[in-house]
């Protein structure tokens, strides 16, 4: 069984000063605690590339690439569903070493938020594909796993939707016994690039950012690497105290996606 703060399933008020006003905020912790790696009550775990809730998934991406990105219906990864609607998916979608985690808005049952996860034992990331960047083998011997193909609708944006992505999967894999996750952070989200460097573990890989032009030309991104250490190290111990549980607590304090409206912005 894997560890749970103990604020699971409790209201939590948290006092804030700042000069002589005081403030103080309500919030419920019980949306962010998933009982256990079975529990999908509120992040799906789709590991088989045939569920058909994956064409919900690769939905969402074509409707964030499109609005965001531009995305053609011409690209290569672009395809017309059995519905008529269109998505976006590529070769790895159907590898057994690709995990993908999703949260629906529980008003109108829609995906709104969705991350893809890929064992970079087993198969080759698309970083490496593209010959953006190879991964060192000290990296993957203690198991890594990429974190890509983040899209969120609109609506959710700011919610805790995709932060519960994370720590969901981060769940997983732990208990798969992966020690690292990599990831890519575009070279014009300079404040996250900050935040990952200044207040996580987080180590950046690359000291320039590197091509990562596959949906949008000339975009380029920074590899970065999350290490979680082995159970029981003091490495674990860090990951947990600096990362996994200020995420927690973090999300405490965002919209919650249950509040989110039923309305899908990018439909």
């Amino acid at each position: 069984m894997l560890s749970r703060i103990t604020i699971a399933n409790s209201s939590v008020r948290h006092i804030a000063l700042r000069g002589a006003t005081r403030r103080s905020i309500n919030f419920e912790a019980s949306h962010l605690m998933v009982s256990s790696l079975n529990d999908e009550s509120v992040v799906e775990i789709i590991d088989d590339s045939k569920d058909p809730r994956l064409e919900e998934v690769y939905n969402l991406r074509y409707n964030v690439a499109r609005k965001i990105m531009h995305l053609p219906r011409s690209h290569p990864v672009v395809y017309e569903q059995a519905s008529g609607n269109y998505g976006v998916k590529d070769a790895l979608d159907d590898e057994d070493s690709t995990v993908h985690f999703a949260v629906r808005n529980p008003n109108n049952g829609k995906v709104i938020a969705a991350i893809r996860t890929v064992d970079a034992n087993k198969s080759v990331l698309e970083m490496e594909k593209y010959n953006w960047h190879n991964l060192s083998a000290t990296i993957k011997e203690e198991g890594c796993v990429e974190w890509c193909r983040l899209c969120a609708d609109p609506s959710a944006r700011g919610s805790s939707a995709a932060p519960m992505l994370y720590i969901q999967s981060v769940r997983y894999h732990q208990a798969l016994g992966n020690c690292n996750f990599t990831f890519m952070v575009d070279q014009k989200a300079t404040k996250l690039l900050k935040y990952y460097n200044n207040w996580t573990i987080a180590e950046q890989l690359t000291d320039e950012p590197v091509r990562c032009d596959e949906f949008e030309p000339g975009r380029k991104s920074y590899v970065m690497s999350m290490p979680m250490g082995k159970p029981g190290t003091t490495a674990r111990a860090k990951f947990q105290s600096h990362v996994y549980y200020p995420a927690i607590l973090g999300t405490c304090f965002m919209k919650s996606y249950r509040d989110l409206p039923a309305e899908v912005a990018v439909a």
